[in-house]
């Protein structure tokens, strides 16, 4: 199973707009999705269609693979969504996908609100895709200290690919520089085209 993390830094920059066309991307080829919801969406929930009133929390301590199965919840989508909480007193800091490989999933999108992908720090992400908003005069210095935390936890590469998707739509030279910022300091090949061809 491959495991891909939507990252934003700020709100309204994509990050659950990204996540479902990317997985419903990977639905209509034919492989079997599921998000891990870390964290409350209520955005995520309206773009698949999931109401609460079914919900179930999953802590960090799932003892098998039939406890999970009963709180996987299906969309129309045809992508399937599992709430994932790690309790916030709690010592534990990672949720170990040994059980979750077992349901025989082609991808994990993980969906992270806030700092709670901080507390899944030991899942084997494979990708790890951020949404960034063009007009903060210090997005540079937030992805520098983002990408820091991804390897101090073990993700020697960071941040694998930036999303340029919120910009200020009067400032194209501020839009601009920053891109090249950005750019300049992870890499080209690390910056997503924003317009797409």
């Amino acid at each position: 199973m491959k495991v891909i993390t939507v990252i934003a830094k700020h709100p309204g920059s994509g990050q659950t707009t990204v996540l479902v066309n990317l997985a419903s991307g990977l639905v209509r080829q034919g492989y079997r999705v599921l998000i891990g919801e870390l964290g409350r969406s209520e955005n995520l929930r309206n773009w698949l269609g999931i109401g609460w009133e079914d919900d179930t929390i999953v802590d960090g301590d799932i003892p098998d693979t039939s406890r999970i199965k009963t709180r996987i919840l299906s969309s129309q989508l045809g992508i399937e969504l599992l709430p994932l909480v790690v309790e916030p007193d709690s010592q534990k800091t990672s949720m170990h996908l040994t059980y979750l490989e077992e349901l025989d999933y082609d991808f994990l999108l993980l969906h992270p609100a806030g700092s709670e992908y901080y507390n899944f720090a030991d899942t084997p992400v494979a990708t790890t895709i951020v949404c960034t908003d063009l007009s903060h005069d210090n997005e540079l210095k937030e992805l520098q200290i983002l990408e820091e935390c991804l390897q101090s936890l073990g993700k020697d590469n960071g941040i694998d690919l930036i999303l340029p998707n919120k910009i200020n739509t009067k400032e194209w030279e501020q839009n601009t520089q920053q891109l090249f910022t950005l750019a300049d300091h992870f890499g080209y090949e690390k910056i997503a085209d924003p317009i797409p061809h």
